[in-house]
């Protein structure tokens, strides 16, 4: 009986909350033993839900999460935030997440709902405009044990160790978490393996081993490239700067039009990938954007064949060739 009394008070208490914050009632399908029930959630914890079966019904009910399993409808406001999501327009859709994610705070606890989801995608767009100062936080407020998707639960965790490791510049400690079998050999999406190496490339970089972060930004740009736009374009200026400061480039840029060139140096070999990569960006990579002058300068260079050099004549090759008999000279000796 108490334990009735103390939730019925938690739940009065986050009612007037809710009224007091302008939070709105999610829609929800509630799946028991029984029965489908449709309604508004008015207040929820971790053990019950209080609804009701009407929007504009003052009859509240009350229903246990054991006893029940709860789907709730999308939200005009997430539906609104994602489109602008998918439309790549991250700065607005940031601020519409957040808004919704406050909105719909009344069931936070529930898993599945759309205010962790929310947050979730507000997390997303701070990645993606690489806003890491504003990222960190969110990491250790959200419960992400709340959402659906294994997928997402792995994303948070990227979060936590890969781009917190960004975030303070550990790079010998995420060269070596990014090294790790653990991490390595984890099954995971194409998206999340393009994040890891775009991070493990800028760990390289920062431990002064440009030609290894090539490799990992080459991973990186291979994992995902049609959905991970912002990390294949990011990572593909990354691999032109490195290939435009090489020495070996620099060496090969000098020696080009002379005869000291040598098309199977590292420095050719390397300025081959950057123009590679400067047409893919033209073509498909750069949607639109322009690509940094100085990189398009590796077009000056364009890959040469390996010197002809004429055959040494010997004194064979001097002798006059023989005459092959004539026909009648054939018949003659038959």
């Amino acid at each position: 009986m108490k334990t009735i009394v103390t939730t019925a008070l938690v739940l009065a208490t986050s009612l007037g909350s809710a009224f007091a914050q302008k939070e709105k009632e999610p829609r929800a399908l509630m799946f028991t033993d029984k029965n489908v029930l449709k309604g508004w959630i008015v207040a929820a914890n971790d053990k019950v839900v209080r609804y009701k079966e009407t929007e504009n019904s003052t009859v509240y009910r009350d229903l246990r999460l054991a006893a029940a399993k709860i789907y709730f409808l999308e939200p005009p406001e997430f539906t609104e935030a994602m489109e602008l999501f998918k439309s790549r327009n991250y700065a607005e859709a940031k601020d519409k997440f957040e808004a919704c994610a406050k909105i719909y705070k009344k069931v936070d606890e529930i898993k599945g709902n759309y205010s962790t989801l929310s947050s979730f995608f507000q997390m997303e767009c701070l990645r993606k405009l690489e806003d890491l100062a504003q990222l960190s936080p969110l990491i250790e407020s959200l419960n992400f044990e709340l959402l659906s998707r294994a997928e997402h639960h792995t994303q948070v965790k990227v979060y936590s160790v890969f781009w917190e490791a960004v975030r303070t510049k550990s790079w010998s400690r995420l060269d070596a978490i990014a090294s790790d079998p653990e991490w390595r050999n984890l099954k995971v999406s194409g998206g999340l393996r393009a994040q890891m190496s775009y991070c493990h490339g800028l760990a390289l970089e920062g431990i002064d081993k440009p030609i290894q972060a090539l490799t990992a930004y080459n991973h990186a740009f291979v994992s995902d490239f049609a959905a991970s736009e912002e990390i294949t374009r990011k990572a593909a200026l990354n691999c032109l700067r490195i290939i435009d400061n090489d020495d070996s480039v620099k060496l090969a840029k000098k020696l080009y039009n002379t005869e000291d060139h040598n098309p199977d140096s590292t420095g050719a070999f390397l300025i081959k990938e950057g123009i590679a990569l400067i047409k893919l960006w033209d073509k498909t990579l750069g949607n639109g954007a322009t690509l940094p002058a100085n990189y398009k300068g590796l077009l000056r260079f364009p890959p040469k064949g390996k010197p002809q050099v004429a055959p040494k004549t010997t004194k064979e090759d001097k002798k006059p060739a023989k005459k092959s008999p004539k026909k009648e000279d054939k018949k003659k000796d038959k």
